[in-house]
């Protein structure tokens, strides 16, 4: 049937075609081997186009995601959903207020921070169903430091996102998703029903506050921990 070896998991090549339209777009979602990444080690379906079951990479303008069976149960109705934000600012003051923070993102699965969370064994107790996935970072620079982290984890499946420093064994950061109304919010005002929060972790001179970590130089693993009692494909990390 072919005179050519199969290619390795995770570097095989294709397109991704939308039949209604005809629609195509160019597989690029990329794995990372050990030690950067675990995903591929895994064989995480996300990683080659060969067993990917749907994600970012099928999510475009316009593209019906349903069986092909199933018929569009809501043509003319868009499904809408509701994000809540806040700001807090005070007036610039040039004797204090020095602009010197930039945003940097870490992603440890695909290279885009996506992978399919795979269903638990049959029996096993609700509690014991969790996968994790994991990557390495080693932060560049001379003399960077961080002042907040805000991880990307997603419901249902998100249980807790850690970062550990590699050098001295720390767990830096643990960040877990809080149902809002619950009353395990301390600052009343993100305590909101029918919201889910996943408060930072912060660093800095304020009051109760831990100095900034350095990030310049600094192995880090990033670990994401979901709940696979169900599979999800995919999650986001």
């Amino acid at each position: 049937m072919c005179e050519q070896p199969a290619a390795a998991f995770g570097d095989a090549k294709g397109n991704i075609k939308y039949k209604p339209t005809g629609e195509q777009f160019g597989f690029i979602n990329g794995c990372s081997p050990e030690p950067r990444e675990s995903v591929l080690a895994d064989r995480n379906p996300t990683c080659d186009v060969r067993a990917y079951t749907g994600g970012l990479q099928v999510c475009k303008h316009g593209w019906t995601l349903l069986d092909e069976a199933q018929g569009q149960p809501w043509p003319d109705q868009p499904l809408s959903y509701y994000q809540k934000y806040r700001f807090y600012f005070q007036e610039y003051n040039e004797s204090k207020h020095i602009v010197t923070l930039g945003r940097s993102v870490w992603a440890i699965g695909a290279f885009i921070g996506e992978y399919d969370v795979p269903q638990c064994a049959p029996g096993t107790k609700v509690e014991d169903c969790k996968h994790e996935i994991w990557g390495v970072v080693t932060p560049g620079g001379d003399n960077l430091h961080i002042a907040a982290m805000h991880f990307h984890c997603h419901a249902p499946t998100c249980l807790a996102m850690e970062i550990w420093n590699n050098k001295t064994g720390e767990l830096l950061c643990r960040q877990e998703p809080i149902y809002g109304g619950t009353g395990k919010i301390d600052e009343q005002k993100f305590d909101e029903e029918g919201y889910i929060a996943q408060p930072p972790c912060l660093w800095g001179d304020g009051p109760g506050l831990e100095p900034m970590p350095l990030a310049s130089g600094v192995e880090f693993t990033v670990k994401a921990i979901t709940n696979s009692t169900y599979a999800q494909q995919p999650d986001l990390a």
